[in-house]
């Protein structure tokens, strides 16, 4: 997403030497015209760097779910230094996709604390 957030960077500078030439110019309705431009570049611009946000928030969702493996039981994942993390609930993940962490339980049993499910 940088090249269109560079692009209307860009974009919004040109604009910035049009209205500073519109300004010395002098004329009332190019100064509108141009003021109009840079709300709409300026609406843009923040509209581009919240779809920024939502796709790296995406890409780091998927990421995680291509991590977690299934036991036949419960989620596993792997942690930054390689090592296994979790487990996570199923029934919470598969649902809602979220990551929920369990508790041991009794007898080597796992427990969501989120959706009360038990795991042997």
């Amino acid at each position: 997403m940088v090249e269109p957030l560079t692009a209307i960077k860009g974009a919004w500078e040109l604009a910035k030497r049009v209205k500073t030439a519109a300004d010395a110019l002098g004329n009332a309705g190019i100064k509108m015209q141009v003021a109009e431009l840079m709300s709409a570049l300026a609406d843009v611009k923040i509209e581009a760097a919240d779809a920024s946000e939502r796709i790296a928030e995406l890409e780091k969702q998927l990421r995680a779910k291509a991590d977690l493996k299934f036991n036949g039981v419960v989620y596993y994942g792997t942690d930054d230094d390689g090592k296994q993390d979790g487990p996570f609930c199923p029934a919470c993940f598969d649902s809602t996709d979220k990551q929920i962490r369990l508790h041991r339980g009794y007898q080597g049993s796992w427990v969501c604390r989120t959706c009360s499910n038990g795991f042997s």
